[in-house]
């Protein structure tokens, strides 16, 4: 009588433990995928904007170049950066395509109404003088600072009829601190807000008048004329050189104007 063969357990035992450690030791060299990190996309897929306004789209996940459009520029244009401006009201989408993708973001403008752009050009102007007048600037430094900003990133709204204005804003401080463009009354308006949220004693010169406007501030008791728009700031002394640029030690070009008072 066969003797039964008994079971290599002892085997089989040693077998599984082994492959299991094999397992755990690969493992730590191998790391799962993270899918959420790796996915390429947009931080917004959907946004409002009041024309004249920007917002920045930026793509995540990719290192790759972003070729940037815009399914309708005449309501919303965008930069080879991702910078978004509202050109009038109505609903774009803009694209994205990094490689063989491509991402959308539905943006849709909106015409603000006076009050909503009042309200926009006092909060841009509380940005603008957070990030460019330092803390130990004095009164005519800061106001000094503020006509430079102006200067540098406004142009000039050259058609100035009421039609114009109904159309650009082109004398409201939205469309100097917002849209970049404005007339001597846009720039007189916004210059007076900068200053007043840089704590600037200020006033507007001829306000409300079909003239040329401008702004005066008020420093050690008296007052000094600054005209952003014609680019003039009539007294410069006691203004560190370090807030000056080469164009200031030239001869500063001013620009004449018709004065009623």
């Amino acid at each position: 009588m066969r003797k039964a063969k008994k079971c290599n357990t002892g085997k089989k035992k040693f077998v599984v433990v082994w492959l299991a450690l094999v397992v755990l030791f690969l493992g730590s060299f191998i790391r799962p995928v993270d899918v959420q990190a790796a996915k390429v996309k947009l931080n917004k897929s959907a946004v409002t904007i009041y024309r004249g306004a920007s917002t920045s789209l930026k793509v995540s996940g990719s290192k790759k170049k972003v070729k940037w459009s815009s399914s309708k520029k005449s309501v919303a244009s965008v930069s080879a950066s991702g910078k978004v401006t509202g050109k009038k009201g109505g609903s774009a989408y803009i694209c994205a395509k990094v490689g063989k993708r491509t991402l959308k973001c539905k943006v849709t403008v909106k015409e603000p109404n006076k009050s909503k752009r009042l309200n926009l050009a006092k909060k841009e102007a509380k940005k603008i003088v957070k990030k460019y007048v330092a803390a130990d600037l004095n009164a005519k430094e800061r106001a000094f600072v503020l006509f430079r900003y102006l200067t540098e990133h406004c142009s000039w709204q050259l058609n100035q009829s009421s039609e114009a204005y109904q159309k650009n804003y082109g004398n409201e401080a939205y469309a100097a601190l917002v849209m970049k463009k404005a007339a001597c009354s846009g720039y007189a308006k916004a210059y007076t807000l900068l200053c007043e949220a840089a704590n600037v004693p200020v006033r507007h010169v001829n306000a409300g008048s079909w003239t040329h406007q401008w702004n005066e501030v008020k420093v050690n008791g008296k007052w000094i004329k600054v005209d952003a728009y014609g680019g003039t700031f009539a007294d410069t002394t006691g203004i560190r050189r370090s807030l000056r640029t080469s164009a200031e030690d030239q001869e500063q070009l001013v620009f004449h104007f018709t004065i009623e008072r």
